[in-house]
């Protein structure tokens, strides 16, 4: 039988036990979240390649299908940006076709969907950080993911996962 010093020292032990148990919980949990959300960013990370893999297979601008420019003038105004008539994704031809594109995508992780957008602009050959509305021989193709897990795990925000890429005319 037990004597009352060894019920203190159970009774000491069991509160120990119950003040560090939510506190480990809560250190899975948050564990949990990050793996998910992390494997989510890789996830978005691959379709933005996938899509910017793609772009530069094709011609800078729709002019380059048939000549080549020798100016800008010549080139497709931003205002014109997207697919033509008759164009649709996967059969784009030119780069500014990923222009407004809006895709959902569910067979990368077949449970979670990811919304894609693509968005085209005229960079500045001096600043290429800058977005231009007037024509230049290089173009920013960036292309944004969002999705239910993709939040960042301390704060639960959302994360917009987006990478960038541009492209020259020589």
């Amino acid at each position: 039988m037990m004597n009352t010093g060894q019920i203190l020292l159970v009774l000491g032990a069991l509160v120990l036990f119950s003040m560090l148990l939510p506190s480990v919980n809560q250190s899975i949990l948050y564990n949990d979240r990050t793996l998910i959300s992390t494997n989510s960013e890789i996830t978005a990370i691959s379709l933005c390649e996938k899509f910017l893999g793609e772009a530069s297979t094709m011609v800078f601008d729709e002019v380059c299908v048939s000549s080549r420019p020798q100016s800008t003038s010549q080139l497709t105004a931003s205002a014109s940006f997207g697919s033509e008539t008759g164009e649709s994704y996967p059969n784009f031809d030119d780069i500014d076709d990923f222009h407004g594109i809006a895709f959902q995508d569910s067979t990368t992780l077949p449970s979670v969907l990811f919304n894609i957008v693509g968005s085209v602009s005229y960079v500045d050959p001096n600043n290429p950080s800058n977005n231009l509305s007037s024509k230049t021989f290089l173009k920013r193709l960036r292309i944004s993911v969002t999705g239910p897990y993709l939040v960042n795990p301390s704060s639960g925000k959302p994360v917009t996962v987006y990478l960038e890429q541009i492209f020259a005319f020589f």
